[in-house]
Parts: structure tokens; C-alpha cells; sequence
């Protein structure tokens, strides 16, 4: 199972923006979330209150300079887990980068030491955004990056603007 995400398709969105590859390598990704073991209550921003996910609890580990969440029907096999980048944005915000199999999810987070706060990049919404068309390819409900001369983290940093309230909250326990 795609740990929650990823993080439960940042919950109340149909699609996010998804390359097949990562777009940021791990030596571009911080460890935010400090270096020792993780749990979280999870819940998600729906119809104007927070509402405690499906899966209540999250339990994420450090490696590296990224996050590990083990794919919970199969906890000892690590190749099945998710893997969490936060890349440093601006002004203490980071994008995500979910990893599973190779492919990668996107949304702009905050962290203030205790709170998560994640906000999906959103297909459909982008899509709306005529802002966004120089930066986003669309292929029916699905969207990724278009090729730029500009670095990805600035295109990430226009994204931002674009991105919708937080979706999903994780708070440490």
C-alpha cells in the first residue's frame, strides 16, 4: 500500500503531480523531520473540519536525508516501502517527493517541529490555473513537469503559489 499517500494521493485529490522518474535527487533533500524514529496521527481536511484518516497512525523512520514508511502488509520488506524527500522551497516550506516503485508523487508541505502540514499539487486545480500551462503537461487526468530550461525547484516554487489549502495534517505523537 502506498503508505497513506501517498499520503493518501494527499487525500482529497483525484491526481497529483507524478513524474516516472524522481525529479530531485537525494542529496537535494533535507531531514526536516530530525533523525530518530517518527509516529504521527494522520487526518485529512474535509468539508471544513480535520477528520482522522483511515489509518490513524503513521510510522516513518529516518534514512539518509529521506523518510522511510513501510508498506503496512509488509513491513519487512523495504522494497515495498515509501520513500519521503523533503526538498527545502522557501520560507519553511519544502516539496515532497513520494517515491514508490521507482515513480514519484509531489505536494508543497510545511513543518513546524511538531505539525505537517501538506497541500497536494493537485491536477485538476492546476489545470484551471492558466498560470501553470508553461509548467505543467496534462495527458487526460494525470500531470508531470514540463521539460524547462528553468531548475525544477523554481517551477516547484511557482507551483507552490498555485497550491491549495492543506489537505492532509500529520501530527507527531
Amino acid at each position: 500500500m502506498r503508505a497513506v499517500i501517498v499520503l493518501a494521493t494527499m487525500l482529497l485529490s483525484a491526481c497529483v503531480l507524478h513524474s516516472k522518474t524522481p525529479i530531485f535527487s537525494g542529496s537535494e533533500a533535507v531531514s526536516v523531520l530530525g533523525n530518530l524514529p517518527l509516529s504521527f496521527t494522520v487526518s485529512t481536511f474535509d468539508k471544513g473540519a480535520w477528520v482522522a484518516g483511515d489509518e490513524p497512525v503513521l510510522d516513518a523512520r529516518p534514512e539518509g536525508r529521506h523518510y522511510i514508511v513501510p508498506d503496512a502488509a509488509d513491513p519487512a520488506d523495504l522494497t515495498k516501502a515509501d520513500r519521503y524527500y523533503f526538498i527545502p522551497l522557501d520560507s519553511g516550506r519544502y516539496v515532497v517527493q513520494a517515491v514508490t516503485g521507482g515513480e514519484a508523487d509531489y505536494a508543497i508541505a510545511t513543518w513546524d517541529g511538531k505539525t505537517l502540514l501538506a497541500s497536494a499539487l493537485d491536477c485538476d486545480a492546476l489545470k484551471t490555473s492558466l498560470a501553470t500551462n508553461d509548467l505543467v503537461m496534462f495527458l487526460n487526468d494525470a500531470c508531470s513537469l514540463r521539460p524547462s530550461d528553468q531548475p525544477p525547484l523554481v517551477q516547484f516554487g511557482r507551483l507552490a503559489q498555485r497550491a491549495g489549502p492543506p489537505s492532509l495534517r500529520l501530527v507527531r505523537q
